[in-house]
């Protein structure tokens, strides 16, 4: 199995250095949505609230886009929209767990990228409650065609205004050079 996921990589990786992806310029702005699955929240307040993929599952959305302000920084706002699926609801919350503005710094190289993540969530355990949080963000674009990307990335979130917490969620989306 590891050896498989490992080859598969390896391919992927080689197709994408062969592809050309546009250079980036200051000035240009892309646009993105991804998709994402929390896979792990750690509850350092509660250590009884922490949880896995296994215990509920949430899929978030994340859709905006970004400004470079050099061939590699960029700024961007993103929006998250998280709903649970399954797994028991806490008292007084509903399904549409979190909406959250996420203003951003990045670095793109090549097909590389990280970012740095503010989370300002008006809405929060599917309720309407404020929690605040930073993110790290690292990621790899295989170029589909000169002007639209496949995503991988993997989401690192620190929240703390409600309660501090530490998870990890992988994403996987588009995006599109305007």
């Amino acid at each position: 199995m590891l050896k498989s996921l490992l080859a598969t990589a390896a391919a992927i990786a080689c197709t994408a250095i062969a592809l050309d992806a546009s250079a980036r310029e200051a000035g240009d702005v892309v646009v993105t949505d991804n998709i994402g699955v929390p896979l792990y929240t750690n509850n350092f307040d509660n250590s009884k609230k922490s949880f896995s993929i296994g215990d509920k599952l949430l899929v978030s959305q994340f859709m905006g886009a970004s400004y470079f302000v050099s061939e590699t920084i960029r700024v961007g706002l993103m929006f998250q929209w998280t709903e649970q699926y399954t797994g028991p609801l806490a008292p007084g919350s509903d399904h549409f767990t979190t909406f959250a503005l996420l203003p951003q710094i990045g670095w793109s190289y090549h097909h590389f990228q990280a970012a740095a993540i503010f989370t300002y969530a008006p809405r929060a355990a599917g309720q309407d409650r404020l929690d605040l949080g930073i993110q790290a963000l690292l990621g790899y674009s295989l170029p589909l065609t000169k002007t639209t990307s496949f995503n991988t990335l993997v989401e690192v979130p620190y929240n703390f205004h409600l309660a501090r917490t530490l998870g990890v969620t992988p994403l996987v989306g588009l995006s599109f050079d305007l």
